[in-house]
């Protein structure tokens, strides 16, 4: 009840805002970064058990580009880069840069032709270990483990054996009625989205080993279709107005790696993509938007001119901060119509 509430007057503060003409003063002289990730039809996230805040349904993206043609100037991310370098930026303009994470098929397959249809240049971060394997990141096999084990009905052993796991690496059981999770800490219902917030806090390789032993106890099959892209469509793309940037190699968090490490994945991401014929731009992007000082300094010293975050914003004449954008992560929750969409673009949800 509260949550319909909530998303109702969300509506309406939206279409308020988009018919109030605010949203034409927000953006003169600024610049919105985008962050996408992945776009899929309907039954792609029912079959895959994508998270809420993860994707756009292909014809919602569709219909953000074509707003984003009408109301802004569309700039590749080196495009923006370099009208910041030679002060071009023109303070009665609202420009628009459009960014995908990770490095998904689906943006080969039902992104890229909705790019290419309008014209549009976007910028891709590759987690480049992944790209061209039928690997999985570990938040979305997590997803699929959660989902089998909310759903279990083979019996109580199974279950308590799942609830003990859970309850030893992230403090969470599964309920005694089937279908919901419950923090230890709390007692309170927990959903699978915030268990994997909880799981970041763990290990990579603990996690990894966790999550295939609730498979085996779960009976479940390894996954072996291809989510990521191979280097022949990030070549395809690049050569039709696409460009990629490194989002690190192994896409583990960087500020829970010791920075020689860090360094490697900044310096060695980079150089995958130079020898896979991949141009890589000139800016770095923060896997889980994680960074400090010492990581920023680092991203400098390895030759990037830029490096892009999570932190919620827009950028103006020049950046507060260059090795810390701010971008505007929109997906199907929070942008599914025009009105929407305009109040996610303001940048202050």
């Amino acid at each position: 009840m509260i949550a319909r509430l909530k998303a109702a007057t969300w509506r309406a503060l939206g279409g308020f805002y988009s018919v109030s003409g605010l949203s034409r003063f927000r953006h003169q002289g600024r610049v919105i970064v985008l962050t996408y990730h992945r776009v899929v039809p309907q039954k792609v996230v029912e079959r895959q058990h994508i998270q809420p805040g993860m994707y756009m349904l292909e014809e919602s993206f569709a219909a953000h580009i074509a707003y984003f043609r009408e109301h802004f100037t569309i700039l590749s991310l080196d495009e923006l880069l370099e009208l910041w370098r030679t002060n071009q930026f023109k303070r009665d303009e609202p420009y628009c840069v459009i960014t995908f994470d990770d490095g998904w098929r689906d943006n080969y397959q039902f992104a890229f032709p909705i790019l290419r249809r309008y014209a549009v240049p976007a910028t891709i971060f590759l987690a480049t270990d992944f790209i061209g394997t039928t690997r999985w990141f570990w938040p979305d096999r997590m997803m699929l483990v959660l989902e089998r084990a909310r759903v279990q009905t083979s019996g109580s052993t199974i279950r308590d054996e799942v609830s003990a796991m859970l309850a030893d690496a992230v403090g969470v059981r599964l309920s005694a009625d089937e279908g919901s999770f419950l923090s230890l800490q709390s007692g309170r219902p927990i959903d699978s989205g915030a268990i994997i917030e909880l799981c970041k806090a763990v290990e990579v390789e603990e996690i990894e080993a966790l999550i295939d032993r609730l498979g085996h106890v779960l009976g479940m099959d390894l996954l072996s279709e291809r989510v990521l892209l191979d280097w022949t469509e990030v070549r395809e793309m690049a050569a039709q107005g696409v460009s990629f940037g490194s989002h690190s190699c192994s896409h583990r968090i960087l500020t829970a790696i010791p920075l020689p490490e860090v360094s490697r994945e900044l310096i060695e991401s980079r150089n995958t993509m130079l020898q896979h014929g991949v141009t890589p731009s000139s800016a770095f992007c923060y896997p889980n938007g994680n960074f400090n000082p010492s990581i920023q300094k680092l991203v400098g010293e390895s030759g990037y001119r830029a490096a892009v975050g999570c932190e919620i914003g827009l950028e103006g004449v020049c950046p507060e901060d260059p090795y810390a954008l701010k971008r505007v992560s929109l997906h199907e929750d929070s942008s599914s119509s025009d009105s929407l969409l305009a109040l996610a673009l303001s940048g202050i949800r």
